[in-house]
């Protein structure tokens, strides 16, 4: 009997659902280029990158990182409402701090930098048409083995969202040209608010300080026809003040071939487990039950 007991145990170990992985956010402060670097490639990238021009600027003051690793990005919502986030493993960068809350504790979060902060960036104010403040980049130049683009996943979450006017403004920049926007057109911040899903504050709903979250987003930026060696910039920053703060999960950096560049339709939802996998997982902790105390007689 205590062979059948394990073969069952085996059995239920392949149909059941994995646990799933926790959501995990490391905050980076040091070898900070090259850590977020190698946690924004995906798996057999097809990206080779000179990394003496692999730049960074962020805060990495301990307590205060305004960049992190990220694992296990799969946030289901805790009471039902709204969409399941995904992304691949990979880097946050943001216009504050890294090291948040695991719950929304306040509607308008802002983790101001310790002065003096990291400045303006000049590529995200030319594209918003704002002055900008507290930037966080990564960049580096690089060549492909193949293909014609690059490729990644993000989701940009803001705490500007749903409340604030104010935008602050993520782009991703392939020799020099932005691919960053929203399906429809607009650049990729807190508006306009039906990109996002809501969580509110006081809540657990996602656990996470920001107040509301985009779905997975792929983008995909073309290589500039004519050059040997390209470059790429990834970069987040505040307009207009530096409060509000916003962050963008980004990873599965890889080569692709693509016919334009841009924002493609947001990644399937991932799949959460429905009533009739809850009952035939009842029904199999019953049956275990039954023949654990069948042997024990």
């Amino acid at each position: 009997m205590k062979t059948n007991v394990k073969n069952l145990t085996i059995a239920l170990a392949l149909i059941l659902p994995a646990p799933a992985m926790a959501f995990i956010i490391s905050p980076v402060n040091s070898d900070a280029a090259a850590t977020l670097f190698a946690a924004l490639l995906g798996p057999d990238s097809g990206i080779n990158v000179d990394m003496t021009t692999l730049a960074f600027v962020g805060k990495t003051t301990v307590g205060e990182e305004q960049s992190a690793t990220y694992t296990g990005m799969n946030l289901v919502p805790d009471d039902g409402v709204g969409a399941t986030i995904t992304n691949p493993d990979g880097i946050l960068l943001t216009s504050g701090h890294a090291n948040m809350p695991t719950t929304n504790t306040e509607s308008n979060f802002s983790n101001s930098l310790s002065q003096p902060g990291t400045g303006s960036n000049a590529a995200l104010s030319t594209l918003s048409g704002n002055n900008t403040f507290d930037q966080n980049f990564l960049s580096f130049d690089f060549t492909l083995a193949a293909g014609n683009a690059v490729s990644a996943n993000f989701v940009f979450a803001s705490d500007e969202f749903p409340t604030q006017t104010v935008t602050d403004i993520f782009g991703f920049f392939v020799d020099g040209v932005n691919n960053a926007f929203f399906p429809g057109g607009a650049l990729v911040s807190n508006v306009p608010q039906a990109n996002f899903q809501s969580n509110p504050v006081g809540s657990s709903r996602y656990p996470n300080e920001y107040n509301g979250f985009t779905p997975s987003l792929t983008v995909t930026g073309l290589l500039a026809p004519g050059l040997t060696t390209h470059n790429m910039l990834i970069a987040i920053a505040d307009t207009f003040d530096s409060i509000f703060d916003s962050g963008v999960f980004i990873g599965n950096l890889r080569s692709t071939t693509a016919s334009s560049g841009g924002i493609g339709d947001p990644a399937p939802v991932a799949s959460v487990p429905v009533p009739a996998t809850y009952a035939l997982m009842a029904i199999g902790l019953a049956l275990l039950g039954a023949l654990r105390r069948r042997s024990a007689v």
